[in-house]
């Protein structure tokens, strides 16, 4: 008995021990990958305090290999177009890539260290370069661009192969984050599927400077958060630039020649006002990293919809480009002008606001819905006709609902947010002949003369009603909120909080039960008294026909556009007022600011991994 003890006594403890050293193990590993994870992160943050030098520091003149975008040594494809409007044109964007396949067919095999360049082949990205070349092994790449200036930090990232575990043996890229108006030299690493590095080949190429007059380099500013800053670049959107452009023009000139008036034909210089429209991405040291140009100045935000960029380019076009920057698909929106923002359902079908054209229109009360295979658009909510008793209360003004915003929430619900009503809507049957409008948040007042839609407006609750909204009777019916303001005549509730006023930017779950946006806290029926906007959640019970203030955080007060996204322990606020957007930490402590020197509609982050970057 006392041997069978000592046997299962010994099993036990080489077990343990086993157990331990396997879990130490495994411990190491998680350790060891979290230091890769760690140092990847710590090198595309794009921080010159996180970066020892310059990766061109090191290199030899003799090690360079130069691309000449011009001249008698021109070894880089370029293309040209006459303007924005031919960028956007699938058939040229066609052409432009039908030119490249062609040569990339010539008998010559193209090497890491003889690759194809293209510069900005498409058009559409003027910090951008196309690269093409084979490997003997499949392997992947990273990729770090690098200036002869101490205050720009070099941009490193690791490139998404077309090919299993990201190897592969035939390369196609499209590098983002060149330098525009100076001299770029970028380094391709190439790594085997061990993370070996095989081989290293540096390029120099001289970029011309901002084709939209975008700044290089915006104004920072560090706060005194101890957090980090996030990953990514921001997109900013709206924040073109009206310049002079001069040109030489034909006029006819009455002259006196032998005393005798004669026309004569002269050459007068003209100054113009011309529009540069763009959607620029600036990394975390405020440095232009993509400049992506526009026919007009209307985008407010872009998805990612079936491995494409979708985004607005005009006030009647919609576009997509693929990762090498193609463009491949226009659509084509008639009889109507688009106002910048939209919103995908996940099958297939974008909403986006739109008005009427014609004089005597409503401005923004429209949503169209356009099928991304079929180019179909269509009138999916006209609300001159679906709130037509607050339309004709307003006396049919053409701002009277101006529509800001649009979210999916379901199959054809949407979730919709007025600027001159202060009101966002959740409607569904979306596309029927028999619209339904589901709920109102707003202030009661702004809808009290509205007999019908009045009764559509939520009930509002505070934290401490919590328990009592839960366990509301859904089929409660007016007549028993009648029975009930009578009974409690006298007895005014205090109003639990302040809905929003002017809002933008507006997002949503899945469901419509969450529903963040900034609250302007501006407009027609904000108090004049207000200085600050917010970042707002409301939560929404829909059986209870009520909701309240889940979340509230005060920024910098900005009256029109801007937005505010709340992310990992972070917000990222665009105070367009103020022509800026800053980072902060969870308790709304700066990490660090940016000015554009503009006034943008709206500022994103995104890490672009898996579309451009793994």
């Amino acid at each position: 008995m006392k041997k069978k003890l000592m046997t299962i006594l010994i099993t036990s403890i080489v077990m343990l021990a086993g157990m331990g050293i396997f879990v130490w193990k495994m411990s190491d590993i998680s350790n060891g990958l979290s230091g890769e994870d760690k140092a990847k992160i710590k090198e595309e943050k794009d921080l010159l305090a996180d970066q020892h030098g310059k990766a061109i520091d090191d290199v030899k003149q003799l090690d360079i290999n130069n691309l000449y975008l011009s001249g008698r040594h021109k070894n880089v494809v370029t293309i040209n177009y006459k303007s924005i409007k031919d960028v956007y044109n699938q058939s040229n964007s066609a052409r432009a890539e039908e030119n490249i396949t062609n040569i990339k067919k010539k008998a010559k095999d193209y090497t890491p260290e003889d690759a194809l360049w293209a510069y900005n082949p498409y058009g559409t990205n003027y910090c951008s370069m196309y690269v093409y070349f084979k490997t003997d092994g499949r392997c992947y790449c990273k990729y770090t661009i690098s200036v002869k200036d101490r205050k720009i930090p070099d941009f490193t990232r690791t490139l998404i192969a077309d090919g299993s575990g990201n190897v592969s043996t035939e390369h196609e890229y499209q590098l983002i984050g060149l330098v525009p108006g100076m001299r770029n030299y970028i380094t391709l690493k190439l790594y085997n599927r061990k993370d070996q590095l095989s081989k290293s080949i540096v390029y120099a190429v001289d970029i011309p400077k901002s084709a939209t007059q975008a700044k290089t380099r915006i104004s920072t500013c560090d706060g005194r958060s101890r957090q980090e800053i996030s990953n990514g670049l921001y997109t900013v959107f709206g924040n073109g630039r009206t310049t002079a452009q001069k040109s030489v023009k034909i006029v006819t000139k009455k002259v006196t020649k032998n005393g005798k008036k004669v026309t004569k034909r002269v050459k007068k210089t003209v100054t113009k006002k011309v529009r540069k429209n763009v959607i620029a991405m600036y990394d975390n040291s405020g440095v232009l990293r993509s400049e992506m140009p526009l026919e007009a100045n209307v985008a407010k935000n872009m998805q990612i919809i079936y491995d494409n960029i979708v985004y607005p380019c005009s006030a009647n076009k919609f576009t997509r480009i693929n990762d090498l920057g193609q463009v491949t698909r226009i659509y084509q929106v008639n009889g109507y002008k688009q106002d910048g923002e939209f919103a995908y359902d996940g099958y297939g079908n974008i909403y986006f606001i739109a008005s009427a054209l014609g004089k005597k229109t409503s401005r923004n009360s429209r949503i169209m819905s356009l099928e991304l295979e079929t180019g179909k658009v269509s009138l999916a909510l006209d609300f001159d006709n679906f709130l037509s008793e607050m339309y004709k209360k307003s006396g049919k003004k053409a701002n009277w609902i101006d529509i800001n915003s649009v979210q999916v929430c379901g199959t054809n619900k949407l979730i919709i947010s007025s600027k001159s009503l202060s009101s966002i809507f959740k409607v569904s049957n979306v596309g029927s002949l028999l619209p339904k409008l589901d709920y109102i948040i707003a202030d009661k007042d702004i809808w009290a003369k509205c007999k019908n839609l009045k009764k559509k407006v939520l009930k509002k609750y505070s934290k401490d009603d919590a328990d009592e909204s839960a366990t509301a009777d859904p089929s409660a019916t007016d007549d028993t909120d009648s029975i009930e303001s009578i009974l409690n005549q006298g007895k005014k509730k205090p109003d639990p909080f302040r809905s929003q006023y002017g809002q933008n930017a507006l997002t949503s779950n899945s469901s419509g039960t969450l529903i963040t946006m900034l609250n302007n806290n501006a407009g027609k029926y904000a108090k004049k008294s207000n200085d600050k906007s917010y970042y707002y959640q409301f939560k929404v019970n829909e059986s209870a026909k009520n909701y309240r203030v889940s979340e509230k955080k005060a920024f910098e007060k900005t009256s029109n556009n801007g937005n505010i996204i709340k992310g990992d322990s972070r917000y990222i606020y665009c105070c367009s007022d103020k022509g800026k957007f800053i980072e902060t930490d969870s308790a709304g402590k700066l990490i660090k600011g940016f000015k554009t020197g503009g006034r943008p509609y709206r500022v994103y982050k995104n890490d672009w991994k898996n579309f451009w970057f793994y």
